[in-house]
Parts: structure tokens; C-alpha cells; sequence
């Protein structure tokens, strides 16, 4: 184990596991690429604060992908805006990555990651839940009543061709088209998710500042786990392959 600028690096598992997990203790491990990082996250004020300071979210530029996913890992364990301008400029630098695309697929990592966790607090706040053990686990965030679940927070897809109204009454063709239009790279999986889909009714263009109304959140995903609505979806993947995962399909609109 080495220690490189107050972070402690050491070798990983299996390549695949990109995922992150907060543990016991309020340290969070980190794995990329054969890499581990343990570092003590700031306060989730602090980091809240951050996510509120962004003001506008500019478009991703390119479909995301692994490539681009393994230069801008920094973002894990960036707290502050500030920082995040300063590795984004030295890692393009050192890369050779257009800065200014490479920014723009930055600050949405950046927040999207950061948003996420804070969702899954939220989640694991409720007395239904409980965190997963295993922070490498590839396909579980938490257990809700047994089952383990990814969470995904998403906007209302525009591929999927319907409106809002149609997506609250028909929430199991919304979660098939979901996982059928997953990213087929080391993202993808089959196994059961409960997606938070956000939709701002007044100005569709800003549904991305609802993954940062905590309270808004908060209401929406505990009433959803005070009475779970899951269902088992059945789609087939693009080698053909069926899947029969439990969903959770939660709303969180502004209207």
C-alpha cells in the first residue's frame, strides 16, 4: 500500500467492479482499473453546498463511454468545485483531451456521481432499508425488504416516446425501455433496479437541477418505500439473453 497525497492506493479485484459504496466508518472505496481508494469524504453539507453552486449543466457531447469514464475518475474523489476545475485542466493536459469537451463530460459526471449518492442517503435513511455489505458488489446499492436493488436516477427519457402522464400509468413499459436502452459497456446489467425518474413539467430543460432538491427527493422516494410498488420485468438484452429483474419505478416531478 502506498500513500499518494493523503490517499491510500492499493491493488483491486476483478476489472469489471467500477462501482462506489459508502461504508461503515464514513469512508468510501473507489475502484477503477485495478484501483482502490479509501479517502474520508467532506460533510454531506459541504458537499450539498457544491452541487447547489452549479449553474448551468452542459450538454454530455459525446455518448458516455469507458475511455473517457477512466481519465476523468478523479471525480470520485473531488469535492469542490474548484478542485474539479483544476484536475480537469491538468488531466486534458496530460492527455491531450479537448478541454472543453472533456470539461463538459466532467461536470456531469461530477454531479451526476455526487447527486446520486446523496439520493442514495436518502434511501438508506428509510427503516425498510439497508445498505449493501459488499462495497465491489456490481449490481446492488441497497436491500429493500431482502431484495437488493441498483438505484438509478434518470430524466424521462426522450426516446421513450410518451409523455409524463403515460409514464406514471405505465410503469413497467417505462422501466422495460429503460433497461432495454441501457449502455451496452460495463454500465449494463439485468439485475433488479429502482429508478427515480425526474421530469420538470415547466421547463423540461432544468429537470437536472431536481437531482439536487434533497427535500423534493426525500418526499418522493419515502413514499414510495413506505409502500413499495415492484414489478418484475421481463425484457432480453441485445445478445438475445432474458432477464426477469424486480423494479421500482419512482416519480419526482416539478410541475
Amino acid at each position: 500500500v502506498k500513500n499518494i497525497a493523503g490517499n491510500e492506493r492499493a491493488k483491486g479485484r476483478d476489472s469489471n467492479l467500477w462501482r462506489y459504496r459508502a461504508l461503515a466508518g464514513g469512508y468510501y472505496i473507489f475502484k477503477h482499473e485495478y484501483v482502490i481508494v479509501f479517502q474520508k469524504p467532506a460533510s454531506q453539507g459541504d458537499v450539498r453546498r457544491e452541487l447547489r453552486k452549479v449553474k448551468q449543466m452542459p450538454p454530455w457531447g459525446r455518448v458516455q463511454g469507458d475511455d473517457w469514464d477512466r481519465a476523468s475518475r478523479f471525480i470520485y474523489s473531488t469535492r469542490t468545485l474548484d478542485a474539479l476545475r483544476r484536475e480537469t485542466k491538468r488531466v486534458a493536459a496530460e492527455t491531450g483531451l479537448p478541454l472543453r469537451d472533456f470539461g463538459c463530460y466532467v461536470i456531469r459526471r461530477w454531479y451526476n456521481f455526487h447527486t446520486h449518492q446523496a439520493a442514495l442517503d436518502i434511501v438508506l435513511a428509510h427503516p425498510r432499508t439497508r445498505p449493501e455489505p459488499d462495497p465491489f458488489h456490481h449490481t446492488v446499492d441497497f436491500h429493500l425488504d431482502g431484495e437488493g436493488f441498483d438505484l438509478k436516477l434518470t430524466e424521462l427519457p426522450k426516446g421513450f416516446g410518451h409523455d409524463i402522464a403515460y409514464a406514471r400509468s405505465h410503469p413497467e413499459h417505462l422501466a422495460r425501455w429503460l433497461y432495454e436502452h441501457q449502455s451496452a459497456q460495463g454500465r449494463f446489467h439485468g439485475a433488479n433496479r429502482t429508478f427515480v425518474v425526474l421530469h420538470d413539467a415547466a421547463g423540461p430543460d432544468r429537470t437536472w437541477e431536481l437531482r439536487r432538491d434533497f427535500a423534493r427527493l426525500e418526499r418522493a422516494i419515502h413514499a414510495f418505500l413506505d409502500e413499495p410498488n415492484l414489478m418484475r420485468v421481463e425484457f432480453a438484452d441485445r445478445g438475445g439473453k432474458q432477464h426477469r429483474p424486480l423494479a421500482g419505478v419512482i416519480f419526482c416531478g416539478r410541475e
